[in-house]
């Protein structure tokens, strides 16, 4: 069977862009009562190799156009122009530079992968790089599942992403989704993730109470 080495690969100057639409809902369960917040976003973002060695590179992100439901307070949508920066390197592991995520669910935006090779129905765990604060760290697990039928170049990967090791049998499951990756420009060409999870906090002036937050994302991104 044949063996795949998957690396993410860095030229100065690239471009790539995307098109991003983000769907779902964030509920806020406190003691006073529930809040709602719906998250309808369609965007175009663009990533632009700045600098680069063999195994790592600064990648600026930029938002180019978002479009949001108008229940969406302004002040929390992505902000048009302005650029964000991760690092990455070839096994895509990110860490965004100044500390904040291009927008949300931006996380689940990149895959990683294993050091060694692959064969199809290989599978492997890796943590989720969080940037958003949460203080519960999911995982995810990745399987290769071969070649995209109709597009020889593309390879395919399904995930599942855990609220804590999915080793762990306290661990549960909060969503599942698809990456395609390009292996002619080593690069992700598109991915849908479906995200479900609630994490529970203590209210500081009575930590007997809790404040829930649940969370439910559609994240789908496609290759311009």
């Amino acid at each position: 069977m044949s063996k795949y080495l998957f690396r993410y690969a860095f030229s100065a100057g690239k471009e790539m862009h995307y098109s991003i639409a983000i769907n779902g809902k964030i509920d806020v369960l406190t003691p006073g009562g529930n809040i709602s917040n719906p998250v309808k976003i369609t965007m175009n973002i663009s990533q632009t190799v700045v600098s680069c060695e063999e195994h790592d590179a600064i990648i600026k992100v930029r938002i180019d156009k978002v479009t949001a439901d108008s229940k969406i307070p302004q002040e929390s949508l992505p902000k048009i122009g302005v650029d964000s920066l991760m690092h990455i390197d070839s096994l895509g592991k990110v860490r965004w530079v100044d500390g904040a995520a291009a927008w949300q669910g931006a996380e689940h935006s990149m895959m990683r992968f294993p050091e060694e090779e692959l064969e199809i129905g290989d599978s492997w765990i890796q943590q989720v790089e969080d940037a958003s604060g949460s203080a519960t760290p999911f995982y995810t697990r990745y399987r290769f599942n071969g070649r995209d039928r109709r597009n020889k170049q593309l390879a395919v990967f399904a995930t599942e992403m855990f609220s804590g090791h999915p080793d762990n049998p306290a661990s549960q499951s909060a969503g599942k989704g698809s990456f395609t990756f390009s292996l002619e420009e080593h690069w992700i060409h598109d991915s849908s993730n479906q995200i479900k999870y609630a994490y529970q906090i203590p209210v500081p002036e009575n930590p007997s109470m809790t404040i829930e937050t649940r969370t439910v994302l559609n994240i789908d991104m496609e290759k311009l």
